[in-house]
């Protein structure tokens, strides 16, 4: 059984990740309210473009989990006056990263919206949105930087702060921006982009105060990083990003698939999918702590104890996560409901929602294991499984089942929930063979 005491290292941990990531996902939705009062255009606009941005940032974003993984270990060996060297590194790596991916981002964006929609109107108004949101990547990769560190050395608490004033701030220069209120220009799609930009230059500068106040000891900004350390991080970062943009763009293909099947089925699995999301919130909680806890235990050079955090960080996951799949399970109508008032879409939606709750506790395992390998520098040996098991044999049997035995939606989902739970066990084997405690950073 779990130690009381480690239980609660782990629940003091996860608590802030968890209550910073539902912040993020209460202001996409707000976002979108916004958005969706100026029309169907700029709300298909904005949707279309944040996910290119997303898509076009992942690869640099990894540096989260690459810094995340550096400071543990640090913080492990008891070498807190280096642990933020790190963050120096990752300064240097965002800077030349958006230097060469800004101008090819406002290069290729007339030709990537173009092959996205085919509605003049929607990608005129993307590009805007893109391009504003664009000039921003330097602070949003830098945010990232920040957010892998605290978490790293357990003050998750200043990132969730931090977040939710900058979610704040957006709403209020949305609002500002977006209809033209208190004498601003009114700007639309451009003044959403705008809105969000700023508040990502908002958290960046509360984040740079703070470690100029409190990381000076921690190493920030005290030299130049070393060769070998950024080369240390980019090891672990861009397999990482690489790791998210493979599932993002798995995501996508999968909208394609199910586009096959009809509308109906199209918005059905984007409210199931937003559910999903929603629910795991704690399993990503619950793996960027055992990324954290397991990396300060390979500092101490205790191994055997980054080991049984894997353990102890599950079992406290799977009691929070079946709670949330049995509510699931036996409130499917009702939360559809909150989603879409279409009754066609709830009909399609109910029984793949019933077995994403009764699955979903199988399926916290990989979410903790992909978030707890990255943070011991697997990352690499992470992004490979991904790739494997979504395009190689998810999505091919995915789109073999649509075209040749046009089967339904509830078939596509059952298979997609039994691959991300044969993902799953791969994964907690790979955790417990334990070879990543040899991994050196």
């Amino acid at each position: 059984m779990i130690q009381l005491s480690r239980s609660r290292q782990i629940i003091q941990i996860a608590l802030p990740i968890m209550g910073a990531m539902l912040s993020q996902n209460i202001l996409n939705l707000v976002d979108t309210a916004m958005v969706g009062q100026i029309g169907s255009t700029a709300l298909a606009a904005v949707g279309l473009a944040s996910i290119a941005a997303f898509l076009v940032q992942t690869p640099i974003l990894g540096i989260s989990a690459g810094v995340q993984a550096i400071a543990a270990r640090r913080l492990g060996e008891n070498k807190i006056n280096e642990s933020a060297y790190p963050l120096n590194a990752s300064i240097i790596i965002s800077f030349v990263s958006c230097f060469i991916f800004i101008p090819l981002a406002f290069t290729l964006a007339p030709k990537l919206f173009a092959f996205l929609t085919n509605s003049e109107a929607v990608a005129e108004e993307a590009i805007k949105y893109f391009d504003i949101r664009m000039m921003a990547m330097f602070f949003l990769t830098v945010n990232y930087a920040f957010r892998g560190y605290w978490n790293a050395i357990n003050q998750a608490e200043i990132y969730m702060k931090t977040l939710i004033v900058m979610h704040l701030s957006n709403i209020v220069m949305n609002y500002l921006f977006i209809f033209g209120n208190f004498g601003f220009p009114r700007m639309e799609v451009s003044g959403a982009a705008l809105g969000t930009s700023l508040s990502i230059l908002l958290g960046f500068l509360i984040y740079l105060y703070q470690a100029l106040k409190s990381l000076k000891a921690n190493g920030f900004l005290k030299r130049k990083p070393s060769y070998d350390e950024i080369k240390s991080l980019v090891k672990i970062s861009v397999p990482s990003g690489f790791e998210q943009f493979i599932t993002m763009t798995g995501v996508l293909a999968l909208y394609w698939i199910v586009g096959k099947i009809g509308t109906t089925e199209v918005a059905t699995t984007n409210v199931l999918i937003n559910i999903y999301l929603l629910a795991l919130l704690p399993a990503i909680a619950f793996g960027i702590t055992l990324a954290s806890l397991s990396g300060q235990a390979l500092g101490r050079g205790d191994k055997e104890d980054a080991l049984l955090w894997g353990r102890d960080v599950l079992i406290s996951a799977v009691i929070v996560i079946l709670f949330i799949g049995f509510g699931i399970f036996l409130f499917s109508d009702k939360i559809l409901l909150v989603f879409t008032q279409d009754q066609s879409l709830v009909e399609t939606g109910i029984l793949p929602l019933k077995i994403m709750g009764l699955s979903i506790a199988f399926e916290v395992i990989g979410f903790i294991f992909i978030h707890g390998l990255k943070g011991v520098g697997y990352s690499k040996e992470v992004m490979i499984s991904s790739f494997v098991f979504q395009w190689l044999l998810f999505l091919p049997i995915a789109y073999a089942l649509v075209h040749f035995f046009h089967v339904g939606l509830l078939s596509i989902w059952i298979v997609q929930i039994s691959y991300r739970v044969i993902q799953s066990a791969f994964l907690a084997v790979m955790w417990q063979g334990g070879k990543w405690r040899e991994q050196a950073l």
